[in-house]
């Protein structure tokens, strides 16, 4: 078939919203992720794995059938057998799912886990907001302690210090949805806005009956302007939602864990309960502020305690947090020279000659069986072109092979930092080049 009858080649450009993830940005989200699942496993969170789509209905029960995500933002699709299946939006629903399809909430309590992938929401794109996001997050089910509040909002306090970025956790209670406190503060909330309807933006309009919690998420100027005056839920608590928030704080202050109250903290799902939170850009560092833009939340979480029971499963209370990858890395600020963006490599084998070429290629492969990251040149470049690639691949040393080095047993070992050489022994390289 000739070109001219295939039509038109198909766009190279990723779908809008999107982006395609290669070195070394490619390593960057790599490096972070494993920074934050190391981080979560040492607080004992094991790594889970859900499929990245799941029955459309595991939503709409789960995130809550009026809100923006599964209103709006889903991608929902019909499969070959007529099932409504949706791109996963978010990963607390899906997980627990799992967790009550395999009984986990029987066993040894609480259940701990933790994930790291992509999510897909069709929102409109700007800076630090993808249509195909990565997230890192945890979740621990089985105990409504506030222990276990102060646990994770602490193990995200501390994950994002160590990725690099300056935060400022919000902190709110937003009641038991099942309280008197829940029941009769949204009657107040309803009358409130009933009386700023006219105030509103017509989508938030749209919300005060259906959903009220949800006009305090939004971002339209003129329904924040009419919010000035609502009322905060804070100030309605039950004795047991006010006492659980009161441990909550306390326990994050004995973890030196700061907070800022903010009353007006929903989060933006349905199942959320009590304790909700969200980490922010402190915007400390000169232009910190600036790179992440108005998307300034690194992401949050809160309680999700009748999530289970809306799956139809028995009641297992939760909480747990989502960060994004793609914000936190924009927050840092790093770019693909610094520390972070280079791979593995430690050593870059380049080979003198064609006749070193061969020995090169073993001493690569004996060296990463002994654990260490070793690239060397598969192009048949000259020796300035394997220095070069050497300095973009990253490793710090570069193990030059030549007629004489084979000869003696040897490798001249050039330090790509400094440029300072030395001769060592092909059998004591392992050893020398260990990071």
């Amino acid at each position: 078939m000739d070109d001219k009858d295939r039509g038109a080649p198909p766009d190279l450009a990723p779908p809008k919203g999107t982006t395609d993830l290669l070195p070394p940005e490619s390593w960057r989200v790599s490096r972070l992720a494993r920074l934050a699942m190391d981080t979560f496993a040492g607080a004992g969170y094991g790594p889970v794995d859900t499929p990245i789509f799941e029955h459309t209905e595991i939503f709409e029960r789960g995130v809550g059938a009026t809100s923006e995500v599964v209103g709006k933002q889903m991608y929902t699709f019909t499969d070959r057998g007529g099932r409504s299946l949706t791109l996963r939006p978010e990963l607390t629903a899906p997980v627990v799912r799992a967790v009550l399809a395999a009984n986990l909430q029987r066993g040894p309590l609480p259940v701990k886990l933790a994930y790291a992938g992509p999510m897909f929401r069709q929102e409109r794109p700007q800076k630090g907001r993808y249509r195909q996001f990565y997230q890192v997050g945890i979740e621990a089910m089985g105990s409504a302690l506030p222990a276990v509040d102060a646990e994770v909002i602490e193990i995200g306090s501390r994950f994002l210090a160590s990725a690099g970025v300056e935060t400022t956790l919000l902190l709110n209670s937003i009641g038991h949805v099942d309280s008197s406190c829940r029941t009769g503060y949204l009657k107040l909330l309803v009358e409130y806005l009933e009386e700023q309807r006219d105030r509103l933006a017509p989508v938030d309009a749209e919300r005060v009956h259906t959903n009220p919690l949800r006009v305090f998420d939004s971002k339209e100027e003129a329904t924040r302007a009419a919010l000035e005056g609502a009322p905060y839920i804070t100030d309605h608590l039950c004795d047991d939602c006010a006492k659980h928030f009161e441990s909550v704080r306390a326990l994050l202050e004995d973890l030196g864990v700061g907070y800022e109250l903010e009353p007006r903290l929903v989060r933006g799902l349905d199942y959320y309960t009590r304790t909700a939170f969200e980490f922010v850009d402190a915007g400390g560092q000169q232009g910190k502020a600036a790179r992440l833009g108005s998307q300034n939340a690194f992401g949050g979480g809160g309680r999700y305690d009748g999530l289970a029971e809306s799956l139809g499963g028995d009641a297992l209370p939760g909480i747990g947090f989502a960060l994004g990858l793609d914000r936190i890395l924009i927050g840092a600020g790093g770019g693909p020279d610094d520390d972070v963006a280079g791979g593995p490599v430690n050593a870059y084998v380049v080979a003198i000659g064609a006749a070193a070429a061969r020995p090169a290629l073993s001493l690569a492969t004996r060296l990463r069986a002994s654990g260490l990251g070793v690239d060397l040149d598969l192009m048949g470049r000259s020796v300035k072109g394997q220095m070069k690639d050497a300095a973009r691949s990253g490793a710090r040393w570069a193990v030059i092979l030549g007629d004489a080095e084979i000869a003696s047993g040897e490798s001249t070992l050039r330090d790509l930092t400094s440029g300072a050489e030395s001769r060592v022994a092909l059998e004591d390289l392992a050893g020398l080049l260990a990071p």
